[in-house]
């Protein structure tokens, strides 16, 4: 399903003659098209998590977690947000959108904050190698949704050797400055990143929403529609 996902998504993305995303026909074509916020990077100001990333020029980016009070910020006029969050406990999920008057552009990813930042913060959405902020690796997460195994990190020059016990598996660079590595199998196993293991405990058999600790490293566990469930696997920094 990650396989089929990523492809459904990149179709979904393709971009008309003059670079924008193709929009509407009819009465709503003189409708801008209005993008959800990117978030591409998180840092510490003390004991404040700092959410950087881009939008459209000007734009009112905003924060939603269950149960707290919405961060709100503009964006300036080249897109660029900064939000600072407020001092957080325990496990929080936000979701990033732009206000467009009482309607609002939601992105399809997820901003995870663990253990109210002393562990990772990533960005989970269904389908998609999980994204990680909280400073790079060789190996950043393992996503798998019960049939295929996808292993991602930062790329740093070329792609990086890769390996799921002992086998050779084809790294290969995707957007954001990334790399993946698929897999047909979602058991444990250890993943080697040049050079460098790590054994990924395998998917887990919780259901709903379930941050865990599993192995060396942290497990979230999500429902994905329609049925589905997927699981990323983060394991810890290491020096």
């Amino acid at each position: 399903m990650i396989v089929a996902c990523v492809a459904v998504l990149a179709a979904a993305a393709c971009s008309d003659p003059q670079g924008g995303v193709a929009g509407p026909t009819g009465a709503d074509e003189a409708s801008p098209w209005v993008r959800p916020p990117l978030i591409d990077g998180v840092t510490r100001d003390g004991g404040v998590l700092v959410v950087r990333g881009a939008a459209g020029p000007n734009a009112r980016v905003v924060l939603r977690a269950p149960g707290a009070a919405a961060v709100a910020a503009s964006a300036d006029g080249a897109g660029r947000f900064e939000l600072r969050l407020p001092p957080l406990h325990g496990d929080v999920r936000f979701t990033p959108e732009v206000q467009v008057g009482e309607d609002a552009a939601v992105s399809p990813e997820t901003l995870v904050v663990i253990q109210g930042g002393a562990g990772p913060v990533v960005l989970i959405a269904a389908g998609q190698p999980t994204v990680r902020l909280d400073g790079a690796g060789g190996l950043d997460a393992v996503d798998s949704d019960g049939a295929t195994l996808m292993a991602s990190g930062q790329a740093e020059g070329a792609a990086p050797v890769v390996a799921i016990n002992g086998v050779g598996v084809t790294a290969t660079a995707i957007g954001r400055g990334r790399w993946r590595a698929v897999t047909g199998q979602s058991d444990a196993a250890t993943i080697t990143v040049n050079g460098k293991s790590v054994d990924y405990p395998g998917a887990g058999g919780a259901t709903g929403f379930v941050i865990e600790r599993a192995g060396q490293g942290w497990r979230i566990t999500w429902p994905v529609a329609p049925n589905g469930r997927q699981s990323a696997w983060l394991p810890d920094r290491v020096g």
